[in-house]
């Protein structure tokens, strides 16, 4: 797979510090995964969402920022470097983020289940990533959305992306619709499942998202691999 790169993009002061991160990852101890094929991928899925970023952080710089399901912690070194914020990350798999990347840029990083899990640290956040996840979610989206929006600081943005079910298709393996999910239960930990358990169509989304009282700032369509994915900016609603 190719990486797609709008020709416009590729000299811009955002995509240059993009790549260095992209970079200094392949560098320091990666998960052979991210070498051979995520690298590649990982751009197409959230391409709107590093621009955002660093027009948010030109605005105001944020004091720190969260990843949840950091993985292999691109976006969440590239806030660290727009902005020398304290940055954290969380994942329920421990296996992708480099120990390296963390020793070396002073990351905070744990593992938590955000469905299901107490939050590891009390502090609410300028920034909050939320990439390629919520599609992994195992139980109705709506309370863990709300979480989340519970760790943002008050002008705190948080950017999400996640694939459009109506190119991708509707993942029914384990659920007839979205709606159909149980509520997180701690009862049903042992029943988790690391998959795509719900894609979802962009009314779904909407929904949820309205639903967990966050409110739209941006949204666009990323190209994916090989589908489209939606990408977002969110704030806390006014209700």
């Amino acid at each position: 797979m190719v990486l797609r790169i709008d020709e416009d993009e590729i000299s811009e002061p955002w995509m240059l510090r993009l790549k260095e991160c992209q970079n200094e990852i392949a560098a320091l101890n990666p998960h052979p995964y991210y070498l051979a094929a995520y690298r590649q991928q990982e751009y197409s899925y959230w391409q709107r969402i590093p621009r955002w970023i660093y027009l948010d952080v030109l605005e105001r710089k944020p004091r720190n920022c969260l990843d949840i399901g950091c993985a292999y912690g691109t976006l969440l070194l590239y806030v660290k470097k727009l902005s020398n914020c304290d940055a954290y990350g969380t994942d329920f798999i421990d296996k992708y983020l480099s120990p390296a990347v963390v020793a070396k840029y002073n990351l905070h990083f744990c593992l938590n289940n955000i469905e299901l899990d107490a939050f590891p640290w009390s502090y609410c956040y300028d920034s909050i990533i939320f990439t390629e996840v919520l599609e992994h979610l195992n139980f109705y989206a709506v309370p863990t959305l709300e979480k989340i929006g519970g760790l943002l600081s008050e002008n705190g943005k948080l950017y999400l992306s996640t694939p459009d079910a109506a190119q991708w298709g509707k993942t029914t393996k384990y659920y007839s619709s979205y709606k159909a999910m149980p509520m997180p239960s701690a009862a049903l930990r042992s029943q988790v499942v690391d998959d795509h358990v719900w894609q979802f169509s962009q009314d779904e989304l909407f929904d949820v998202i309205r639903a967990a009282g966050l409110e739209i700032l941006r949204f666009d369509f990323a190209p994916g691999s090989p589908n489209q994915h939606f990408n977002l900016t969110l704030r806390k609603g006014t209700r």
